[in-house]
């Protein structure tokens, strides 16, 4: 499981084997059901997850529990709430498995002790940073500049795996849409 990521960490940082060897070894593992949380709104983000198989989502929940989702990751993609896992403040917002997935982590204080003990580490961090940027970016604009059937589309383009992988309620949660308006662009489309 580890050799996933490390070629991520080969291919994005200058880091060598034998630094390598020692930021393997900050990560564990860990297998998650579905549905389990891994982050609950409130608690302070203290992991940052690497998925190997199997899919997570970053959500939030307003008083009518009402869930919005802001992300879905899968394979070789690393996960956490980045803000609480910076500023070491509660979040707002849940990690959940939407399938059955294994996930390695690293703790936040290993993470900031790698940021001194290995070079290259940071070119990791910058990647993770600007990833995050550019999902959340692209999101943002979908939901402002799109209609419910341009960003249904948009997926069905651009990522059919994830219309196969999440329920409807995922997939309406993560478009910013109703299950009945999705119900409805499947239909149409």
């Amino acid at each position: 499981m580890k050799r996933l990521l490390s070629n991520l960490i080969k291919q994005k940082t200058t880091i060598k084997e034998k630094q390598l060897d020692i930021v393997l070894a900050k990560f564990d593992h860990l297998s998650v059901k579905k549905n389990e949380h891994l982050l609950e709104h409130g608690k302070v983000a203290d992991k940052l997850f690497f998925i190997c198989d199997g899919c997570l989502r970053l959500y939030y929940q307003n008083d009518e529990r009402a869930n919005a989702t802001r992300f879905m990751a899968f394979e070789n993609t690393f996960l956490t709430s980045i803000v609480s896992f910076i500023s070491r403040e509660p979040t707002t917002e849940y990690i959940q498995a939407v399938e059955h997935s294994q996930v390695l982590y690293i703790t936040q204080q290993n993470f900031s002790a790698l940021r001194k003990e290995v070079a290259g580490w940071d070119e990791l961090y910058i990647y993770i940073l600007e990833y995050g940027l550019t999902v959340v970016n692209r999101k943002l604009s979908s939901l402002l500049t799109q209609s419910a059937t341009e960003r249904y589309r948009n997926l069905l383009l651009n990522n059919p795996d994830l219309v196969q992988r999440l329920s409807n309620a995922n997939l309406a949660a993560y478009l910013n849409i109703s299950p009945e308006t999705l119900s409805r662009l499947k239909s149409n489309i």
